[in-house]
């Protein structure tokens, strides 16, 4: 009977402490912890319009923010990581992006033999491509009645850089005729851009630990410079573009919080 009463009166008092207490604290991200989240979706990559001069036309195609087109947006592409560190239980500083860097070295033409089966080898141009995408930003969360689901607002700043270069020492034609390119040295493209996005999302955490999400930018403006350069010491082209979009990028998160 005394130990029956000991466990009622027990009972109580643990109801008694959780009486207002959080209960969404066991899934709710507080100060000090850090996310980090795989992005899937539209490429977050501005290399559209990113044409190298050839060998006698620099291309006047401008430069264009390709990741807010129309199509081709696919939940499985991953397209970046972000982390995010809460400075405070609802507020937390973001940091997202990507990098993808790719060279190829030059090999020289080989001629071939004129009346036989020994054929010209053509040589393969030198060329180097850099496509980088770094954002950051701040987000504000909230709570809702469900204790696994966070909706948030925030802001990002996108900046992104692509580059393509190629060099062409000699050519040879099937005729072993060599020529030398009209444009000599480097000819290269670069874009550089900036912006300014709001974001609106959602994380849902399937775990105390785990958690995927959706976010939507729903007004984003970006500048973009691009800079075509034909050769050393000729005259290089420039052109500008902005642009503004709406509810036109969304993407999906698989993150774990640490």
């Amino acid at each position: 009977m005394f130990a029956l009463t000991s466990v009622n009166a027990q009972d109580k008092d643990s109801n008694h402490d959780c009486e207002g207490c959080d209960q969404s604290a066991t899934f709710a991200p507080k100060k000090g912890d850090f996310t980090a989240a795989m992005v899937f979706g539209r490429g977050a990559y501005i290399n559209g319009g990113l044409v190298v001069p050839s060998s006698n036309i620099v291309s006047g195609e401008i430069a264009y923010d390709n990741t807010v087109n129309a199509n081709n947006n696919s939940i499985t592409n991953m397209v970046g990581a972000e982390g995010r560190y809460y400075i405070g239980n609802k507020f937390a500083l973001t940091l997202s992006g990507g990098a993808i860097l790719r060279n190829n070295p030059g090999v020289l033409p080989i001629p071939g033999v004129p009346n036989s089966n020994v054929p010209t080898y053509a040589g393969v141009d030198a060329s180097e491509n850099v496509s980088v995408n770094l954002t950051v930003g701040a987000q504000w969360m909230f709570t809702t009645k469900n204790e696994r689901l966070f909706p948030y607002l925030g802001f990002a700043l996108p900046f992104d850089y692509a580059r393509q270069s190629l060099f062409t020492e000699v050519i040879i034609d099937d005729n072993n005729t060599i020529t030398t390119p009209a444009l000599l040295g480097t000819r290269q493209a670069d874009i550089s851009a900036f912006g300014v996005q709001a974001v609106a999302g959602v994380d849902y955490y399937l775990a105390k630990d785990v958690f995927f999400g959706f976010d939507i930018k729903p007004v984003s403006y970006t500048y973009i410079a691009s800079v075509k350069s034909p050769g050393s010491g000729l005259i290089k082209l420039e052109s500008e573009t902005d642009t503004v979009s709406f509810f036109a990028q969304f993407s999906f998160k698989l993150g774990f919080k640490f």
